[in-house]
């Protein structure tokens, strides 16, 4: 028999598709996003990437030559993970993080588990939450731009309602203005010291004047005692010397207190241009006016540096511009500022067949359903436009399109995957409303990659000629 049968367990039917092939499509999906992180963040971010695809590649031959299984670096699942866990990473974050991650993902999540399709989570999101647990300040410390991106405008916050910054500022000019009248008074009461001190001298001059006439006419008259005479010169003399010595001591005092008097004089100056310029700023803060309440209002620039800026604004009700949140001319995570580039990404992936359209699609639909009923309901001045922002800002669009539809820790039925989709946008919606962390798409898609064998359960379909009733 030249032709022999091979006996191996279902699917006996199997399509082109290699998992190789499918982990490549990933990649040249991703490749867009990554491109422009790196452009946008600079070299740093660049050695991230690299250090979590090597990281985790290398950790993968490790334990399987370790565990003495066939190693399947080749199949680029590793290369996968490392990418996606570097796109989660800040950009300016020290290199060894995402090092110590990507062995997580592969060692703990991936290979204890049995490796390629026993994981019951997507390791890369299961490194993050690791990473952010462990490493908590480097994890949520963002940096501006640093590309060679030459970036035409600033993603623009609301700060708090303009009442308070007028408030503010008033406060800051009443204080200014009290500061003014107190030096001025001190300045005046100075002024008048100095005149006290100027007829003083003057009252001593002519006192000396008058001591030493008196003092020539008895001499003219009493030549005969000239010696009593001269003792009494002597006297007058001395008693002269202490009053001009008196007077010298005032005039210095005199100096000395108009020096501080000129002193006063400029900081009195420098106090009324501080007032001039505080009142210059209540007044350019009254003209813009006062929104109205829960009404985002224009001027702030986003901070940068302590958390992703863009959706910490929104989750207190803010908003940012939408065109920078869709380009991705924000800060944020390496590969997650660009929402457009990860859109098209996906779409990619549709449109060959790696992913199906279910669950990004229902898991995109009821966030933004609630979210716009949650906006509306709070009264946002603009609910639709929050909403457009909410589903831009974040990890939402590299979950849903990326992380949420990975084959093994997702479900494998077509109402499964609509239940799987709109759990996670629930999840997220709860997270990002109602929690205190401000992202919530990592722990969502982690709680319902634990939901998944019991949705499948219920989900999956009855084979023909079953009663399902009679088999439970």
């Amino acid at each position: 028999m030249e032709k022999k049968l091979h006996v191996s367990p279902s699917p006996h039917v199997r399509g082109r598709w290699s998992t190789s092939l499918v982990m490549l499509s990933v990649v040249c999906a991703l490749l867009p996003a990554c491109v422009y992180g790196v452009l946008n963040f600079g070299i740093h971010s660049l050695l991230v990437l690299l250090v979590s695809v090597a990281s985790a590649v290398c950790s993968e031959l490790v334990c399987e030559l370790i565990m003495r299984k066939k190693a399947t670096i080749a199949d680029l699942s590793a290369v996968v993970t490392g990418l996606l866990l570097g796109m989660n990473m800040p950009p300016a974050i020290p290199l060894w993080i995402p090092a110590i991650g990507s062995a997580f993902a592969i060692i703990v999540v991936k290979q204890l588990f049995g490796g390629l399709g026993q994981n019951f989570m997507n390791p890369a999101l299961a490194a993050r939450c690791f990473l952010v647990l462990a490493f908590s300040v480097e994890m949520t410390t963002f940096t501006p731009e640093n590309g060679i991106l030459k970036q035409n405008f600033q993603p623009v916050a609301v700060s708090e309602p303009a009442v308070e910054s007028e408030a503010e500022t008033s406060v800051t000019a009443d204080a200014a203005s009290t500061a003014t009248a107190q030096t001025e008074e001190k300045a005046e009461k100075t002024r008048s010291s100095d005149a006290a001190s100027g007829a003083t001298a003057e009252t001593e001059a002519k006192t000396s004047k008058s001591g030493k006439t008196s003092k020539s006419g008895k001499s003219a008259k009493k030549e005969d005692t000239a010696r009593k005479e001269t003792k009494k010169t002597d006297a007058a003399s001395g008693a002269t010397a202490q009053t001009e010595g008196k007077t010298d001591a005032a005039s210095g005092a005199t100096a000395e207190t108009e020096a501080k008097a000129d002193a006063a004089s400029g900081a009195t100056a420098e106090t009324e241009a501080k007032a001039d310029a505080a009142s210059g700023a209540t007044a350019q803060t009254e003209g813009k006016g006062t929104p109205a309440e829960d009404a985002p209002s224009e001027g702030t620039k986003v901070d940068a540096v302590s958390t992703a800026t863009p959706l910490a604004c929104l989750k207190k009700g803010q908003t940012v511009k939408l065109q920078a949140l869709f380009f991705g001319n924000t800060t944020g995570t390496v590969g997650e500022t660009s929402a457009f580039l990860i859109l098209l990404g996906g779409i990619f992936l549709i449109l060959i067949g790696v992913i199906d359209w279910k669950i990004p699609v229902f898991y995109l639909g009821s966030y933004a359903v609630l979210t716009l009923i949650t906006a509306a309901a709070r009264g946002y001045s603009d609910p639709l436009l929050f909403t457009a922002e909410a589903m831009c800002a974040g990890g939402l669009m590299l979950g849903a399109w990326f992380m949420a539809t990975d084959y093994v820790s997702s479900p494998i039925t077509g109402k499964g995957r609509i239940i799987f989709a709109l759990l996670l946008g629930l999840l997220t919606w709860l997270y990002r409303m109602f929690g205190t962390y401000k992202e919530g798409v990592s722990n969502a898609i982690i709680l319902a990659n634990c939901l998944t064998p019991l949705i499948d359960h219920f989900t999956r379909p009855t084979a023909f000629g079953i009663d399902r009733k009679k088999e439970v």
